[in-house]
């Protein structure tokens, strides 16, 4: 191989090892993230019909969320026709 082929494979491996040992610490450090989260969900008390309550007020507020962002779209398709554009000189 000539010299520059082998630097751009030599330049290559390094990147791939670099890469890997960032993704390798990027998965480390949410496992430890989701595993403090869970003890401290564990250390709250928060059992049962509260967890439960808390759910289904969090799946009521995004089915709501989503309901107005169609409306909106929906809206906003119906009246783009009349919408005229700003005057440019």
């Amino acid at each position: 191989m000539s010299n520059t082929i082998h630097h751009i494979v030599t330049r290559a491996r390094h990147h791939y090892v670099r890469l890997g040992l960032v993704l390798t610490g990027l998965v480390l450090a949410c496992t430890n993230a989701l595993d403090t989260r869970w003890a401290r969900i564990r250390a709250s008390g928060d059992r049962g019909s509260e967890s439960v309550e808390k759910a289904v007020l969090v799946a009521i507020g995004l089915a709501v969320a989503v309901g107005l962002g169609f409306a909106i779209k929906a809206l906003v398709t119906s009246f783009q026709g009349q919408l005229k554009p700003p005057n440019q000189p």
